[in-house]
């Protein structure tokens, strides 16, 4: 399942949701004009496992977002 969406290019972080309909949902309305990726969490683990990381919760939304994650150097 591709339940993370990267967002950004120089500054990097990623949104959480339960499922991937929701990751489809979110990147159909908010990604038009900025470079979104989904990834699984295995293969984001996998791209960004050695960065460092913020993990940020998200209380009750639209788009069923569980976190947000910003991603450093």
């Amino acid at each position: 399942m591709k339940n993370y969406v990267l967002i950004g290019d120089k500054w990097k972080r990623a949104i959480v949701f339960t499922d991937e309909h929701y990751a489809d949902l979110y990147i159909a309305k908010n990604c038009p004009d900025i470079c979104c990726v989904k990834y699984s969490a295995a293969d984001f683990e996998a791209q960004f496992g050695l960065n460092a990381k913020k993990v940020l919760e998200y209380g009750l939304n639209d788009y069923n977002a569980q976190v947000l994650i910003t991603i450093g150097d």
